[in-house]
């Protein structure tokens, strides 16, 4: 059983009718003042917890991670911080870790806007929803006013979200293809993947069967805050238990490079635009049309209805239909995301491999004035319980190698970190297909590790 009040609200929930957010980034200047300000906020954190029969849906949601760093600066104990795994000890900013998620030139960590070794430290974010700006302002002034100076914290930074509609900024359907967590409520769509808990939380079993490693503190540490002692060491209580690690990276996407790319690559022989064709060459790099309508389903156009279907939109693999990539490209978007069936050895093993490689997305799109030109993006936002084996393992090992699914000189042609040489091969008969010259169409802008804990976790940071 899924212990769901203890469990953090943004792990079972998009909160979807909450089209505003605001993230809030943090740091400690005071340790004592942040412990109060901390236990004054976590009777505002949304659970997982579900509503009564009838009860209105609520008007804002509040949730809260820490860095590694934070962790410290709040006041947990070095030998507790210490047990957290290397690659969030580290921060996504470390060198290290950039190279591995391909955060390199105009994406390097030392060129972001937060979160980088020349900007703020960042200890805390708060991630802040609401049903309108008003209600955004009340949530925003109840747990983090800047005007009070006695919290404890300053603002390293702050992003403003609002999500207009269900595309992201190229003009796709975004958010389809999504795992459901073993135990939690709700409806399961067709195609639909269903993990076992502890590829998303801490304290249950993964689709390996066994626990993902426990962050623990001192089972002698006083603190109302009931933990649970670790069944591995009676010394030591779970501290980590209903936790998760949260991904959350800025991602600038070249909009107008991305159309006027798709215009060069598709022109007619006398040097006109091809709208059309446009359409189908991007389709062919992401793996869906525009509606979201699987290209493995509807390869020769769009659907808009079965785009829209949940019923239909995802209930698909790639081995009994398109394992070649006649219809939906081998190097596409998101086949790299999430191959499903379609690996070797064979599409059993295939698809037990990338449910072992699947990532919880929470992403919403931005808007900004940069001097005269709007820039838009996404703030992606990813929970898994192994941040080395679900998130960084996709970017590096399925988005960022030329070398997949038989393929030697593509990376995805949407979110790589391509230069300018990218290739990307369309499988068709009886000459496939190469497009040459891809750039980067989406660069980073800041990022952050962080761990979400669970809510008795959170009164053990405030109370210790």
């Amino acid at each position: 059983m899924l212990d769901l009040p203890d469990i953090q609200g943004i792990v079972t929930s998009g909160y979807a009718h909450m089209p505003h957010s605001r993230y809030l980034f943090l740091t400690v200047t005071n340790q004592e003042q942040a412990k109060l300000w901390l236990k004054s906020v976590c009777p505002h954190i949304t659970t997982s917890a579900r509503r009564s029969p009838g009860e209105a849906k609520p008007h804002f949601a509040v949730n809260i991670g820490f860095t590694s760093l934070g962790l410290s600066a709040i006041g947990l104990v070095v030998d507790a911080v210490n047990t957290f795994p290397r690659e969030f000890l580290q921060g996504i900013a470390h060198g290290e870790r950039a190279r591995v998620l391909g955060d390199t030139e105009d994406s390097a960590p030392d060129r972001w806007e937060f979160g980088g070794p020349d900007t703020d430290e960042i200890h805390v974010v708060l991630l802040l929803y609401a049903t309108s700006a008003a209600h955004l302002e009340t949530i925003s002034t109840q747990v983090w006013d800047s005007s009070m100076p006695n919290n404890g914290l300053k603002k390293a930074y702050c992003q403003e979200s609002f999500k207009k509609g269900v595309d992201e900024p190229f003009g796709f359907r975004d958010g389809i293809s999504q795992p459901a967590i073993e135990g939690v409520p709700g409806k399961i769509n067709p195609g639909q993947s269903v993990l076992k808990a502890g590829e998303f939380l801490l304290g249950y079993m993964n689709e390996y069967g066994v626990m993902p490693p426990m962050p623990t503190v001192a089972a002698n540490i006083e603190s109302t805050a009931a933990l649970n002692i670790s069944s591995a060491n009676p010394t030591r209580r779970e501290f980590a238990c209903n936790g998760t690690y949260l991904v959350l990276r800025k991602l600038s996407q070249d909009v107008d490079g991305f159309h006027k790319f798709l215009d060069e690559q598709t022109r007619n022989p006398d040097n006109t635009s091809n709208q059309s064709r446009q359409t189908w060459l991007a389709a062919k790099m992401v793996g869906r049309w525009p509606s979201g309508a699987p290209l493995t389903l509807c390869a020769a156009s769009d659907d808009p209805q079965l785009g829209v279907d949940e019923n239909r939109n995802n209930s698909f693999n790639f081995a009994d239909t398109d394992l070649e990539g006649f219809a939906c490209p081998i190097g596409s978007h998101i086949r790299r995301a999430n191959p499903r069936d379609s690996l070797p050895p064979n599409p059993k093993k295939s698809a037990m491999v990338s449910d072992r490689h699947r990532v919880i997305r929470r992403g919403r799109p931005y808007e900004a004035m940069e001097s005269e030109k709007k820039e838009q993006g996404l703030i992606f936002i990813a929970l898994n319980a192994d941040l080395q084996r679900q998130f960084e393992f996709i970017q590096q090992t399925w988005i960022n190698t030329p070398k997949f699914g038989g393929l030697y000189d593509t990376k995805d042609a949407i979110s790589a970190d391509n230069d300018g040489t990218g290739v990307m091969v369309i499988q068709q008969k009886p000459v496939r297909l190469k497009i040459h010259g891809i750039p980067r169409f989406v660069q980073v802008r800041g990022g952050g590790y962080f761990f979400l804990p669970g809510i008795r976790a959170l009164r053990f940071l405030a109370e210790s």
